[in-house]
């Protein structure tokens, strides 16, 4: 009997995994997956962040020219409905908002959907008394217009907002028990227990808002506990700092607390995502599935490789901190082993349709399955990935270089790209590409070129020492999308 089990962990960045390298982090149960199984050196998202991912992971089609933070349209063949018309199983599990989101239909085609309340922004919880102190668990950015009293900006007053709407549900949590990540663990065991019908295959979406911000595991809410990564730290916890620049806001001391929060965190999934492998493996599942571990996108953390300088997915930015995804996957054939060959998260779905046996109609997914890739059969299935925002930034990555171009808003506005790039319907809200509160839509005025191979964060601009360069990527990326739109 075949099976598809997908676990997706949403904000991981790629390089806090042990598995991609990372020689101080905690990740064991993720390293020995890898060790079991395919690990892809060079995933990308095409399209951020956590909606456009999710469009092109159940779609198989690029977002990036096309739309960005948008619900599924009526026109779009997802992979839930072609699963149901083959009499496969499928199931949601999840606890991300924007899937159960009002008017954005990301649960739709799904057999059974569960979803979990609380994480984050969710107001479910908002009218709960509490007596947490906001003010142990929020910076606040102070508006520089404001003379007479103090003032936060705008955004700040935005991520008070998400933290009242957090604490009143957290403060109810007895322990690590009542995790978000926990609970959709338990959910999804559950169902591989007591819901799920062995006599036929099954498609499971494990999708798990954690690692995401806010970024407070265990040791932040208890006294006996010692940070795991920043022992002795006695600063702010600043568990859903406002989306902004570091500096000028977080000192080095709190930002460096931030991003080991942040590890911390993803210790904690790896090792709760740990048992729905177990469960997986003491109910015979594990040896007849392709199990596919990713994540939808990474997360800026500060300055120089972590972020780039900025904090939270605040900037629509498509460095690798943010792009590069990690993407490990289990073949029931046992086969082992890193490809560095480029891989899109468009090439998810038309790889889960190859291993039901399931043919696609002409045109309808854009991405290429992965089968051929894992078993040997061909060395690559494209010359390059792309990935960036929607009407913001675009990028393409090569082994040699990676060149991103920055839409000029004023262009976009007066359809000058239309016409530039060949299509007529580049319009889209600008106002709403994110859910982060206090993102905004700015981009730097100069292209940038950088060289992979020795600068693998971009942190060395090189657009001037190789204009021609840039501008054959730029003649690239162009006529690529120009074909995704014909």
């Amino acid at each position: 009997m075949k099976n598809v089990i997908v676990i997706m962990a949403d904000s991981w960045q790629f390089n806090y995994l042990g598995c991609y390298g990372n020689d101080w982090i905690k990740t064991p149960t993720i390293d020995q997956f890898a060790r079991d199984s395919i690990l892809f050196e060079n995933a990308y998202a095409e399209g951020s962040p956590t909606v456009p991912t999710r469009k092109a992971l159940f779609t198989g089609r690029y977002t990036l020219p096309v739309c960005g933070w948008a619900p599924l349209q009526n026109s779009d063949v997802v992979l839930a409905d072609i699963l149901w018309r083959e009499s496969i199983r499928s199931a949601l599990i999840s606890d991300t908002g924007v899937m159960h989101a009002p008017g954005y239909g990301y649960e739709r085609g799904f057999d059974f959907n569960q979803i979990l309340r609380g994480q984050q922004w969710d107001p479910f919880y908002r009218n709960l008394p509490f007596e947490l102190e906001l003010e142990k668990y929020h910076k606040p950015v102070w508006d520089p217009k404001s003379k007479r009293r103090k003032r936060e900006t705008q955004f700040s007053l935005f991520t008070r907002r998400e933290i009242l709407d957090y604490l009143p549900f957290r403060q109810t949590w007895k322990g690590e028990q009542d995790q978000m990540v926990v609970r959709v663990t338990t959910a999804a065991i559950d169902y591989l227990e007591n819901k799920y019908n062995k006599n036929n295959p099954l498609f499971l979406w494990i999708d798990s808002f954690d690692p995401h911000e806010p970024w407070d595991p265990p040791s932040v809410w208890d006294p006996e506990m010692d940070y795991l990564y920043d022992p002795g730290y006695d600063g702010l916890e600043v568990i859903n700092p406002v989306a902004t620049y570091v500096d000028g806001y977080l000192t080095e001391e709190e930002a460096h607390h931030v991003r080991m929060l942040y590890a911390e965190k993803i210790t904690m999934v790896d090792r709760w995502l740990g048992k729905i492998l177990e469960k997986l493996k003491e109910l015979e599942l594990y040896d007849e599935s392709l199990i596919i571990f990713l994540s939808d996108h990474g997360e800026p953390l500060g300055n120089g490789e972590h972020g780039h300088g900025i904090i939270r997915k605040c900037r629509p930015w498509p460095y690798e901190e943010l792009s590069h995804i990690p993407l490990i996957i289990h073949h029931p054939d046992g086969l082992k082993g890193k490809i560095s060959a480029f891989i899109e998260t468009v090439d998810v779905a038309p790889t889960i349709l190859d291993f039901f046996d399931i043919k696609m109609q002409r045109n309808q997914m854009q991405g290429k399955s992965l089968l051929p890739l894992m078993k040997g059969e061909v060395e690559k299935i494209k010359d390059f990935a792309i990935s960036g925002y929607f009407n913001f930034s675009w990028s393409i990555i090569q082994e040699d270089f990676s060149y991103i171009h920055w839409l000029d808003q004023k262009e976009i506005a007066e359809y000058e790209v239309s016409s530039i790039y060949g299509w007529s319907e580049l319009k889209e809200d600008t106002s709403v590409w994110t859910c982060t509160p206090g993102s905004v839509p700015e981009t730097p005025k100069t292209d940038e070129l950088y060289d992979r191979q020795k600068d693998q964060f971009q942190l060395n601009n090189l657009i001037d020492q190789f204009p021609d360069v840039a501008k054959e990527l730029h003649q690239r990326l162009r006529d690529f999308l120009l074909q995704l739109r014909a």
